[in-house]
């Protein structure tokens, strides 16, 4: 039999090594769990921290934002090389017949939108503004058969009508006996002074005569559909 003494120093030594126990197991824990995560975090960095396979929907969106970051940076360039009013908006809809040559934008009358505002791409120019709405605008290209304008070709600056038929765009109304050749350079007439007009919007493809005068046809520019964003200038009245 143990003694009442024995017992009280089975029990004291009992209760030192539970209080003891206790104390450790926390410092264990909490020593393990931050080794723990410390571990669990680099084995996530290391092996799951990689590049996501995309599918083609994701690799195709990404291209596409990539696309259109490029043509807004390509558009804020032409703004910051001149002095007129330029605003940027989203091509909303292209109609959908190759012949029609037009399409809309989300920017009308309530945006300070006018008729026959010129309309460029970040690579070359479009066409202009056709029709104004309150909340939308419409846009015909070069090759719509409603477009014309004033143009000047070549460093001479013979000043001709550039027109569009439906499949494309010719200047009509410059004399047979004026020196053009295939190559020479297009540009929109205007005595508005600006770093944009000075470049060209395309150049001759062929050249034809009758009646006195020359047909130009002119170089297909960039399609339309193939564009996201647009900017389109005031630099006064055009035509």
């Amino acid at each position: 039999m143990l003694s009442n003494r024995n017992k009280k120093k089975i029990s004291l030594i009992l209760i030192i090594s539970f209080v003891f126990s206790i104390f450790f197991y926390f410092r264990l824990d909490s020593y393990l769990d931050s080794n723990f995560k410390s571990f669990s975090s680099s084995f996530i960095k290391n092996y799951f921290e990689i590049e996501i396979p995309l599918n083609n929907d994701q690799k195709l969106n990404l291209e596409n934002l990539k696309k259109e970051n490029l043509e807004l940076k390509s558009l804020l360039q032409i703004k910051d090389n001149d002095s007129f009013s330029i605003v940027f908006t989203k091509i909303i809809f292209s109609h959908p017949s190759f012949l029609n040559q037009t399409f809309t934008v989300p920017l009308g009358s309530e945006d300070g939108i006018t008729k026959d505002q010129l309309v460029f791409s970040s690579k070359s120019f479009l066409g202009k503004v056709a029709k104004v709405m309150p909340n939308y605008s419409e846009v015909i290209t070069l090759k719509n058969i409603n477009f014309n304008l004033i143009v000047e070709v070549g460093d001479k600056k013979y000043k001709g009508i550039l027109k569009g038929n439906g499949y494309g765009s010719q200047i009509e109304y410059i004399a047979d006996t004026s020196n053009i050749n295939i190559g020479d350079k297009i540009y929109i007439h205007s005595t508005v002074k600006s770093n944009l007009l000075q470049v060209p919007i395309a150049k001759v493809s062929a050249i034809r005569k009758k009646l006195g005068f020359l047909y130009l046809t002119v170089a297909s520019p960039l399609p339309f559909n193939s564009i996201s964003y647009v900017g389109i200038v005031n630099i006064g009245k055009i035509k």
